[in-house]
């Protein structure tokens, strides 16, 4: 089981919002080392970064690699992502870590994105969903040569997200199956997988909090941990951490 204690990150708030937008900052000073559950040879091992909260030069890339990571997703704006986006990739591919912007609807530049060779994942939290395929479309498009991919609400739980739609244009959909913020348990998430698994093969990468709720940013312990990624990564083509604050884990 490895650890890392690499990078601070943060991320927007759970919301019906789909605009570029930047979170207040986390405070918690507590820096706990997490671990990083082992998984298929192959298999995504994604990590979210914030370098709004944590610059990318002050982030332990040597450490990502050796705890398992195998994407980084960066969170960029239209206004940034060319002073971000290339230290990323250097610091990311000088150890083997794929590289992908991290964007929201309203990001105009993803064809020179793919130029840099950067993969590019959308985020669209809405409860209208059908009203972003076309940008979804455009940006597949836009992005013909690298990874695209779309971060969404869960199908079912969080109501109809139209992955029908959406899967002929990324090469993942990424569904935030947060139990922190759904009455749902480990069965339903292993469940949900599943299904979604036989629906659409190899085309999901379960999104995992790392933290008790929205309202409760305390880390998830490793057995939580651990035991949410065993549920789903059977079925699907791995996980991407998602956090508030630090990035790390009390190891109890």
């Amino acid at each position: 089981m490895a650890c890392v204690n690499a990078a601070g990150n943060l991320t927007t708030p759970k919301t019906n919002s789909t605009s570029e937008v930047i979170p207040n900052p986390y405070t918690d000073t507590v820096t706990p080392w997490y671990p990083i559950p082992s998984l298929e040879t192959g298999s995504i091992l994604g990590y979210y970064i914030n370098p709004s909260v944590t610059p990318i030069s002050e982030i332990d890339f040597t450490a990502l690699k050796n705890a398992g990571i195998t994407d980084i997703y960066v969170l960029v704006r239209n206004s940034n992502y060319t002073s971000v986006l290339p230290e990323a990739k250097a610091k990311a591919d000088s150890v083997g870590i794929r590289t992908h912007a991290w964007v929201f609807p309203g990001f105009k530049y993803a064809s020179q994105v793919r130029d840099m060779k950067i993969g590019v994942q959308l985020d669209v939290e809405t409860y209208n969903m059908s009203e972003y395929i076309p940008e979804i479309k455009a940006m597949r498009e836009a992005t013909q040569g690298v990874t695209f991919s779309v971060c969404t609400k869960p199908d079912v739980w969080d109501g109809n997200q139209y992955y029908n739609q959406i899967v002929p244009y990324c090469d993942y959909i990424v569904p935030m199956l947060y139990l922190g913020e759904y009455p749902h348990e480990i069965k339903d998430l292993s469940d949900w997988t599943m299904m979604y698994n036989i629906i659409f093969p190899g085309k999901i990468v379960a999104g995992l909090q790392t933290y008790q709720s929205e309202d409760d940013y305390t880390p998830l312990n490793q057995s939580t941990m651990l035991t949410e990624t065993r549920a789903v990564q059977f079925n699907t083509r791995g996980v991407i951490l998602f956090r508030y604050g630090l990035s790390n884990y009390n190891d109890v």
